[in-house]
């Protein structure tokens, strides 16, 4: 029995028979609807809460008035629903949606995925994986807060440098809240610095020569990459952890879409809309 149990297709028909008896219970049409039961699993749920926050076990008073706080909860939300006031409130449509959504989730993540789902996953998605560009360079800034003309001035030195040993004028440009020499920096770190734009120019430069001016949202920059590291492809066990963790919500998106498909299949859809704002091929268009 234990063994049929750690199947997962044991586990998806346990679930479902689950949410089959979960149906039943609530909507049988007779008194049961008016009896509110505190069962084990909601003791353990209360118990639990509590002890996540204050570290404890409550004591016997506590968990008496933790009870009576769910009986009087359920007992609002019984006398709401008989009075439908959740009928067109957002924020429990919302809620509710999420909570079916996150019954597909739980299904996706049941069983979790073989090993040659995984390698699978690996090579056919392997460059999201590649290590960032790296570079070890020097930059001259000229700012526009020093400067009246500071792209015609980076121009200037530009022509009188040439190759220049980058070490004999790291005293040119402007002073600013960033190192003269960028060693094996990364191209994320080179982005939260220097900017997005700047960033990417440097993927296209050749190396140990000066060029530019190149604009960063600081000014315009004389740059000389003395080594630049192309990105790496990840080996697979290093990644492991982002594959699975990528794979099972790839899992869950798609087992989301196909239980919205199916229970859609149950609905008619219609659309009545001002003719005068939505012409009949708008209609269509949403309809496809």
């Amino acid at each position: 029995m234990k063994k049929i149990l750690k199947e997962p297709l044991a586990h998806f028909l346990l679930f479902g028979l689950a949410l089959f008896a979960l149906y039943g219970l609530v909507n049988k049409e007779d008194d049961s609807a008016d009896t509110i039961v505190i069962d084990d699993f909601d003791m353990n749920n209360i118990i639990a809460s509590w002890e996540m926050q204050w570290k404890r076990l409550p004591s016997d008073e506590e968990l008496k008035s933790l009870i009576q706080q769910n009986i009087k909860q359920e007992i609002f939300y019984q006398e709401a629903l008989k009075m439908n006031l959740d009928h067109n409130d957002e924020i429990i449509k919302r809620r509710l949606a999420q909570k079916m959504q996150f019954l597909s989730n739980d299904l996706a993540t049941i069983s979790e995925p073989s090993e040659e789902e995984l390698m699978n996953f690996y090579n056919e998605n392997v460059n999201n994986y590649l290590s960032p560009y790296s570079y070890s360079f020097y930059q001259i800034i000229f700012s526009p807060d020093h400067r009246s003309d500071p792209k015609k001035d980076a121009q200037k030195l530009m022509g009188a440098i040439h190759n220049t040993d980058p070490t004999a004028i790291s005293n040119e440009g402007d002073s600013m809240p960033f190192p003269y020499f960028f060693k094996e920096t990364d191209a994320i770190e080179v982005q939260r610095r220097l900017g997005n734009e700047f960033s990417e120019e440097l993927e296209e430069l050749p190396v140990e020569q000066w060029l530019g001016p190149i604009k960063s949202g600081f000014g315009y920059h004389l740059v000389y990459i003395l080594e630049r590291t192309d990105p790496q492809k990840p080996e697979f066990e290093s990644i492991r952890n982002e594959l699975v963790r990528d794979l099972e919500y790839r899992n869950q998106q798609k087992l989301d879409q196909l239980i919205f498909e199916e229970l859609k299949k149950k609905y008619n859809i219609e659309y009545e809309l001002d003719p005068e704002k939505f012409d009949e091929s708008f209609v269509e268009y949403l309809k496809e």
